[in-house]
């Protein structure tokens, strides 16, 4: 009766630790603060319904070259603009931009943007770095979309 009881009590226990580490695991991958999500959720532009910043190579890479040893991953920005009933797929890759790129995902939804950061990269632990990347790449994709005058929603 002993080892039943025992063999119960380490189930449950395994059952605990499972569960534990699990919600860690899930704490940790948005590794995002309530002041940053704030933050995007007031800089990302109403015509936007996606954004999302993601590691890309280099537009500049040679086949062959290997885009990790000839100076690593760039920072890449793409939303999904809608404008006058349509959607347009806008991408630029942000080459000048120091330190590691970061995964993000930002989603309009019913009741405002879900911002989430569940990707191989979360952003920086420096805001100040987190943020003005994120500033550089709404502008980035505003002024390629801007630039064709027919399709600017942006005033």
């Amino acid at each position: 009766m002993l080892r039943h009881h025992t063999s119960r009590l380490r189930r449950a226990s395994a059952g605990i630790m499972l569960a534990a580490i699990s919600s860690l695991i899930t704490g940790c991958s948005d590794g995002m603060a309530d002041a940053d999500v704030a933050f995007v959720s007031a800089g990302t532009p109403p015509q936007f319904e996606t954004l999302r910043m993601y590691g890309a190579a280099p537009d500049n890479v040679a086949p062959g070259g290997g885009a990790h040893v000839q100076g690593g991953l760039r920072q890449g920005c793409q939303a999904i603009i809608r404008s006058a009933g349509n959607e347009e797929r806008v991408t630029v890759i942000l080459e000048g931009e120091p330190g590691i790129p970061f995964d993000l995902d930002v989603t309009r939804t019913s009741n405002g943007w879900n911002v989430t950061s569940n990707g191989l990269t979360p952003p920086s632990t420096d805001p100040v770095a987190f943020r003005t990347r994120f500033t550089h790449c709404v502008n980035a994709i505003r002024d390629k979309y801007a630039a064709e005058p027919a399709k600017a929603p942006f005033k």
